[in-house]
């Protein structure tokens, strides 16, 4: 298993952990509000207990955060505190990536274009050094093939 492969896990074990102990952070939240709305004198050791367990569950939580690494874009941030649907929010995003993907496309089939326009019109003006050209791509290219990348350091 490669370092990254590691990391991946370990990061999404991280999160799962972090989700879990939001989730238990909200439960007893919830948990502590309702008691507070009921409180009595005779629940009042349950209410220290609960204060008690949102305490610790908040400083679980709290030690989990730190362990990891999350990045939330800004805009999402505002989506939520408008009370908006957060999913709504990763639809739009998702479609722009689609049309911005469907733009790049259309740019590369159109340089692709050129670049074939380019080559014949230099074929009839040039036809030696286009001749020339097209020998030293293809021997480019099947140096490529042959040769695996080496990744940027």
């Amino acid at each position: 298993m490669s370092q990254n492969d590691t990391n991946a896990t370990n990061n999404s074990s991280d999160k799962h952990t972090l989700e879990d102990h939001i989730v238990k952070s909200l439960w007893q939240g919830h948990e502590l509000e309702q008691q507070v709305q009921d409180f009595s004198e005779d629940s009042q050791q349950l209410l220290f207990e609960r204060m008690n367990n949102f305490v610790d569950s908040l400083t679980h939580l709290r030690e989990s955060a730190s362990s990891t690494t999350i990045e939330v874009p800004v805009e999402l941030l505002a989506v939520v505190d408008r009370g908006e649907n957060p999913d709504l929010f990763s639809v739009s995003r998702f479609e722009q990536c689609i049309e911005r993907n469907q733009a790049t496309k259309g740019r590369v089939t159109v340089l692709k274009e050129f670049s074939d326009s380019l080559l014949d019109a230099a074929k009839e003006a040039f036809p030696s050094e286009a001749e020339q050209y097209v020998a030293l791509r293809k021997s480019a290219e099947e140096t490529a093939q042959v040769e695996p990348s080496q990744p940027a350091s």
